[in-house]
Parts: structure tokens; C-alpha cells; sequence
């Protein structure tokens, strides 16, 4: 289906044209890729959401309709983590900028691309071993802590086990303080750090953590692997 703004692909829900240098196999790609994320966080949803993906140069234009009066609601860091999952899961990691639009496709507001720091190999960070951790474990997290107080994995525990994102199954937290940075590493299985709807909703619970713990203090949450290596990080 072809209209002024473009031609169209829908999967559930989810609507996207593409024009100006876009594929048909690209926007199919976005399409599914978003109804994933809608159907694993709230399968009953019967909301549709529009899009619109154009590739005029290297850098991609994501056009996605919003509700105006609502936008104070969401953090700048829900769009910035939609603008990585696109751009890590159909463009190679290539520049996605967001623009949020009415429901016309005209612009409300535009955000930049910003790309989450990956840590090469040759960076990694010095392995630790177990016995160098304090551990308490709360709610269906097991937390370990090194290089600060007792008070403070307190704190970090106690909002992380009130957020919520981390329940439901089994998972670690790593809390250490290097330098005057305070970071979180969480060691994910390979299949889990590397689906884009899961790092997405990592980014967001990172930014939540930071917002409500570390408000005025250097803060980072590293993706691992099960040996505590880096995958993926956010610097705040």
C-alpha cells in the first residue's frame, strides 16, 4: 500500500512506511521487530503505533507518532534505547535518528543518535573472584559488593528489588566503586545479551537506576558475560 507517506507493511499492530531510500525489507524488519517488544511486554495491547523510515544518506530518519500531551511522561532514554535497537538490529549499527511526529508524520521533536559504549576486548576490566565479594541476596536477585559499604549495597538492593525488572527469575548484581564511579554489572546468558528488545529494556532500568540512586554521582551498568566481562555499557 502506497500514500503520500510512503509505502506501507504492517505486522499486528504495528504500522511502517518507508521511502526515500528505505527497503521494503527494513521496514518488515522494524515492523516485527517493535510487535516482538509489544508482545512480550504487553500482549493484549490493541494500541496501533505508526511509523516512518527513510534513508536519504548514511544517516536513517525514524519518524515514530506520538502522543504530545503525554510526552513529559517518558524519558528521553525510551527513544534513545528504540533509535539503538533499530539501528543494532537493521541497520549494522549505522546512525538512527528519531523523530517524534504527530500523526501526520510532522515533527514534534527530533532526537540524535546516540550510540551505548561497547567495550572492545583489549579494554576489559580486571577479572575478580567470588571470594572478593560481600553477598546478601534479596528478593530473586542475589547482590555481591566490593569496595563499598555495607550501607550503601543497602541502598542499590533496596531500590533494585522495588523496581522490579529483575524478579521473576534468577539473577546477579556485581556493585563496586572504581575511581569514584560506582558500577553495576549484571551477567547475562549469550542469548539474552544479545536480543535487542531485552538490551532495550536493560537501557531503560539502567537509566532508572541512575535517576533514583546515583542522581549526583558518576554511575555505570555493564552488560557481562558469565565471567564478568563487559559486553555492553552506560556511562552516566
Amino acid at each position: 500500500m502506497k500514500s503520500a507517506s510512503g509505502k506501507k507493511v504492517k505486522t499486528g499492530n504495528i504500522e511502517v512506511y518507508y521511502k526515500n531510500g528505505a527497503t521494503e525489507e527494513q521496514a518488515k524488519k522494524i515492523s516485527s521487530l517493535f510487535n516482538d517488544a509489544v508482545q512480550s511486554s504487553n500482549s493484549g495491547s490493541k494500541s496501533r503505533k505508526s511509523f516512518q523510515v527513510t534513508k536519504p544518506s548514511d544517516t536513517v530518519l525514524l519518524k515514530m507518532v506520538v502522543d504530545k500531551s503525554k510526552l513529559d511522561q517518558v524519558g528521553d532514554e525510551t527513544f534513545y534505547a528504540i533509535s539503538g535497537l533499530v539501528s543494532d538490529s537493521v541497520f549494522h549499527g549505522g546512525p538512527v535518528n528519531i523523530m517524534l511526529t504527530d500523526n501526520r508524520f510532522k515533527p514534534i521533536r527530533t532526537l540524535a543518535f546516540k550510540k551505548a559504549e561497547v567495550i572492545e576486548p583489549e579494554k576489559q576490566e580486571t577479572t575478580f573472584a567470588m571470594g572478593d565479594f560481600d553477598h546478601h541476596k534479596a528478593g530473586d536477585v542475589d547482590f555481591y559488593w566490593k569496595d563499598i559499604s555495607d550501607e550503601e549495597s543497602k541502598t542499590i538492593a533496596d531500590y533494585i528489588v522495588k523496581n522490579g525488572s529483575f524478579s521473576g527469575g534468577t539473577a546477579e548484581i556485581y556493585m563496586t566503586k572504581e575511581g569514584g564511579r560506582y558500577i553495576l554489572r549484571f551477567p547475562m546468558i549469550e542469548s539474552a545479551r544479545t536480543d535487542p528488545s531485552i538490551l532495550s529494556t536493560v537501557d531503560k532500568v539502567s537509566k532508572e537506576i541512575k535517576d533514583n540512586v546515583f542522581a549526583n554521582v558518576p554511575y555505570s551498568f555493564y552488560v557481562t558475560d558469565e565471567q564478568l566481562k563487559t559486553v555492553k555499557s552506560w556511562d552516566y
